[in-house]
């Protein structure tokens, strides 16, 4: 019997980042559940925490399906997809505890960068798709 293929460094992150999105859902069951505790923690918004929740799960699930649509795509694309992926839904989470620190320039500029990489990357993905249809 052959072997499975080995996954992709892109595949394997996309794997895990959804995986950590589902396990994120207890801190947001824990928020929701019980206010008074989260607040000791220092989580002062929930919605922050459902929001970094739902895009571990949606940017995880996102890039394994472009890691299975286009496999062994261009290097610089699946990193700038896979840093991304992964800083666009952990941006969310120091706003659970600083609800105002978008308003901070070093959060400004890493929130610019991590867009500029999920643009590079799901735009890439697509170029790519489209150039292997040739």
């Amino acid at each position: 019997m052959p072997s499975p293929a080995r996954p992709s460094l892109l595949l394997a992150s996309g794997l895990t980042e959804l995986a950590a999105g589902a396990l994120s859902g207890w801190v947001y069951t824990f928020a929701r559940q019980q206010p008074e505790r989260v607040r000791d923690v220092g989580i002062k918004s929930a919605a922050r925490v459902r929001q970094w929740h739902l895009d571990m799960a949606i940017l995880g699930t996102a890039t394994v399906a472009c890691a299975t649509a286009v496999p062994d795509a261009p290097r610089p694309v699946a990193a700038a997809l896979g840093v991304g992926a992964w800083t666009n839904a952990l941006l969310f989470l120091p706003l659970a505890f600083k609800p105002d620190a978008d308003q901070r320039p070093e959060y400004r500029a890493a929130a610019a960068a991590s867009f500029v990489a999920t643009s590079v990357g799901f735009t890439g993905m697509a170029i790519t798709a489209w150039a292997r249809r040739r």
